[in-house]
């Protein structure tokens, strides 16, 4: 099975990009952290953990995200294929 994305990276590389991602899609959206984690009913420090690539959202959190970050996924995840 092939994969498309850059599995040579590890978690901690992996996780530090898609926070940096994040509150750089978060901050064009002109959204606080706190904002942005009522929308997607989880803390202000849990969405600080996940910038700063401390925390791992879980598919369902990432998901709303997305949606309320207007994020099409393809493009958000391209640099790591």
């Amino acid at each position: 099975m092939s994969s498309k994305y850059n599995v040579g990276m590890n978690k901690n590389e992996f996780l530090s990009k898609y926070g940096l991602n994040l509150k750089i899609e978060r901050i064009r959206n002109k959204m606080t952290q706190e904002e942005l984690a009522e929308k997607v009913d989880c803390s202000a420090v849990h969405i600080g953990y996940i910038e700063r690539g401390l925390k791992c959202p879980t598919i369902f959190q990432f998901l709303k995200i997305a949606r309320v970050l207007n994020i099409k996924l393809d493009n958000f995840f391209e640099e790591f294929q």
